[in-house]
């Protein structure tokens, strides 16, 4: 019983210590974003012209896969009753759908990084910090539907293969 309340108390002050280094940090991290608003807002402004620019390419590149690409393949495969075409199919409907989940993500992104880059952050840090927070987490949403939406062509690719390949055979 006395070690089962030892450790209830050292969990305590475990978690009493946590969260005053927490309080710590966030007070740190207000007084340097105070001392380095300027730099950071042009950071910010930096990453937004670079990023739209990016979005426009990248937009621009999955739209012309699937109406270049894959609508002919999937078109021509179908037409000629390839085996498995399904398949590829299924691949580049989901793929049309990812695109439309990355320019859902990317219009919400270009919301919040439009709102950080119009807050003073000498005035409201806290506030300025979790927007902050906010945009790095929808940014890291956009790199995650990049990373998903790429796996998807190589599996287009592969499944592409593999149907040729079978009709070689």
């Amino acid at each position: 019983m006395k070690k089962f309340l030892i450790a209830i108390i050292g969990l305590n002050l475990l978690i009493v210590g946590w969260v005053v280094a927490k309080t710590d940090a966030s007070q740190l991290q207000n007084q340097l974003i105070k001392i380095k608003c300027s730099a950071i807002k042009i950071q910010v402004d930096k990453t937004k012209l670079n990023d739209s620019l990016v979005r426009v390419n990248y937009g621009q590149m999955y739209e012309s896969t699937i109406i270049k690409l894959m609508v002919p393949v999937n078109t021509r495969l179908i037409a000629n009753r390839y085996n498995k075409t399904s398949a590829l199919v299924e691949k580049s409907d989901l793929f049309e759908q990812k695109v439309e989940l990355f320019k859902r993500q990317y219009q919400t992104y270009q919301e919040e990084i439009d709102q950080l880059s119009q807050m003073d952050c000498q005035k409201s840090t806290a506030k300025y910090y979790q927007q902050l927070v906010l945009v790095r987490q929808s940014r890291a949403k956009l790199k995650q539907s990049v990373a998903e939406l790429e796996k998807l062509l190589v599996d287009y690719k592969s499944k592409y293969q593999e149907i040729i390949d079978e009709q070689v055979k």
